[in-house]
Parts: structure tokens; sequence; C-alpha cells
């Protein structure tokens, strides 16, 4: 999964490689995807089904998920299992509050399982984030009704045990939002599709997250970590966004990933000895000049 609680596919990390015997080899999983999977009536019941508070469609998947390995049970993909999914032309359910029926549900599992970790999610998600300030994500006193009686783990636990090769982003960052230029109004963007490798984009500023949704982390970067971890790298030119280079485990941050905030509300990249500029169509790096506003930012709040 990602920190936008989507579920998504991804290589084998080497200790699962080891401990399979052979290619037929039950894999053990941190999450599932929801069409496709098997579960005994008696211990569906035991683990207390589904959440029969969340609406339509989506995140129950994630949610049990996180329920079964917190709470003492084990999640394997078969890989000689054949699974026939008939995929219709279009979705037969009606969003008739749109996606945020689906951020209500997710909001209903990062309360329960995900302890802290929650704010995480709630910082890429602002439809999310105001229905937990609205508290309109109903009832979960039976969702912690099970989590007790189950004695279930804690979401640190999942990390360590179930999800050792995540990159957890900072739970507290020192800055996040959206970053405005201060000689136009205008933002940083990462532009349609920018899964990296693409330079970035100014746009009009929308407050919504999303493609301008950045975090200033404790080890001077500024990421972009709403599915991919992705960061400003610093070029020659146009400035790009990369893979971070920095994925926690005893890695570092490259030089051309690091940034310094200045007083003077220049975007400094050490490496390069230059400044982030808003004259363009695309940010770039130039030499630095404090009278410049198009070298000024201003990192916002959502």
């Amino acid at each position: 999964f990602d920190w936008i609680l989507s579920f998504g596919w991804e290589s084998l990390p080497d200790h699962e490689k080891q401990r399979r015997k052979d290619e037929t080899y039950p894999i053990k999983t941190p999450t599932f995807a929801g069409g496709l999977f098997s579960i005994s009536k008696e211990y569906f019941e035991y683990i207390g089904t589904y959440d029969e508070e969340m609406e339509i469609w989506g995140g129950e998947n994630i949610e049990m998920s996180f329920r079964v390995w917190q709470c003492g049970g084990q999640l394997e993909i078969m890989p000689c299992s054949v699974v026939g999914h008939v995929f219709r032309s279009k979705s037969p359910h009606t969003f008739p509050k749109g996606t945020q029926v689906i951020a209500r549900n997710q909001v209903r599992l990062a309360e329960v399982w995900m302890d802290e970790y929650k704010e995480i999610f709630y910082r890429r998600n602002t439809d999310a984030a105001k229905i937990v300030k609205q508290k309109s994500f109903g009832d979960l006193s039976k969702r912690f009704e099970i989590k007790h009686r189950l004695q279930c783990k804690n979401f640190t636990w999942y990390l360590n045990t179930i999800y050792p090769e995540a990159y957890v982003p900072d739970l507290n960052p020192v800055i996040s939002g959206y970053i405005k230029s201060v000689g136009q109004p205008l933002c940083l963007d990462v532009g349609e599709n920018n899964q990296g490798g693409k330079p970035l984009i100014l746009y009009t500023c929308h407050g919504l997250g999303g493609n301008q949704y950045f975090e200033y982390s404790a080890q001077h970067e500024i990421r972009h970590n709403i599915q991919r971890e992705l960061c400003l790298h610093a070029a020659q030119g146009l400035v790009q966004l990369r893979a971070c280079a920095y994925k926690g485990h005893r890695t570092v941050a490259s030089g051309e990933q690091i940034w310094e905030i200045q007083k003077d509300q220049l975007l400094y990249n050490p490496f390069f000895k230059m400044c982030l500029s808003a004259n363009g169509e695309h940010p770039s790096l130039v030499s630095c000049n404090p009278s410049d506003p198009l070298q000024k930012w201003i990192f916002s709040q959502n």
C-alpha cells in the first residue's frame, strides 16, 4: 500500500525470496486486492467480517489487511491459484458524494488501525482531513471492540514486522503543504502523470494537495510523496522530480535533492550553489539573487 491507502503490486523483497522454497511457495503480503481473495467463513466472522458502516466501495481491502495481520492472522498470495475477475465496462456503483465516500471509508480504517501514522494519510487527502475535522466518519465503537477482543498489535509493529521495506514519511515534517511563488500567483506543481524524470511546472494555486503537495523533510529534501517517494532534484537548467535517494535503512540524500530554506525565502541547493526560480514555464536553477521576487517561495499549509 502507499500513504494515500491505495493497493499496488510490488516486486518481492530479498528476505521473502530467500524464505520461499520454490516458485509455487506462498508469498506473504502486507495487503491484498479486494477482488481476488478467499477466506474461511468461520475465520471471517472471528476476525470481525467487514466494517458494516463503510459505504458502497473502497478501502475495505486495506482495512482487512491491517486487521488480519495486527490481530494474529496472515495474508498469502498463492502463485498457482487462478482467479476469474470479470471487469465491467463501467462501475456498477454510483457515488452520490463523489470521492468523499472512499475518503470516509479510509478515515474509518485509519482511525482504528493506524494509530499516529494516520496523520501521514490525512496530510495527503484533504477530503479525509475535512471528514476528521467534522467528525463525520460515524461510530467506531464496534471496530475498537474487535481490536480489544482480539488483543491486536499496533501499527508500529505492523510496519516493523510485516512491511519493513516501506518508507515511512516524517510523522511531523518540518513543513508541509503547497509552495507558492512570491513573484507571481503560481505554485510548484508536479504536472500530469509525473512519476519521475520530468520537470515540474508552475500552476494556479488550488490548496487541494495532490499535485501541489510537498513536504520539507528532516533530511532537507522537498518530497512529493503521495503514491511514490519523489523528490525535487536539482539539475543545470530545469529542476526535475526524481525518485528520492534517501529511502531510510542506511541510505543518504543526494546533493541534488538537498535544499535549504533561507531566511530571505530563497530555496537554495548547496550542491550547485544555485537557487530555485519561477521565471519561465518550468522551475529552474539560477544564480541566487535575494532581490529577485521570482526566487522567493512560501510554504503554506493546505
